[in-house]
């Protein structure tokens, strides 16, 4: 799933995402190709973060982890956010 930014077209439209190659070679490389499912103007854009953190407390469902973030903003931006470790489990 990928977030398309554009001019609106209706659903069913279809992409072709190209690339142009660096350097002297004349041409380009398709990235990426689809079709348009659904207009969205309120989309957001997400980035993954790798937090690494040490955990103090271990509980059924729930752990606390310290050193995860180093200031109370941070804290805010991710209460309630879904967290996933490596191994998969969230």
């Amino acid at each position: 799933q990928a977030t398309f930014y554009g001019p609106q077209v209706p659903p069913n439209t279809g992409i072709l995402a190209i690339q142009r190659l660096t350097g002297n070679l004349p041409g380009f490389r398709i990235s990426a190709t689809g079709v348009v499912l659904e207009l969205d103007a309120s989309s957001k854009v997400v980035k993954k973060l790798k937090l690494v953190g040490t955990p103090t407390k271990i509980y059924k469902n729930t752990a606390f982890i310290s050193g995860m973030f180093n200031s109370d903003l941070e804290v805010s931006r991710f209460e309630g956010a879904s967290i996933r470790t490596v191994s998969g489990i969230r």
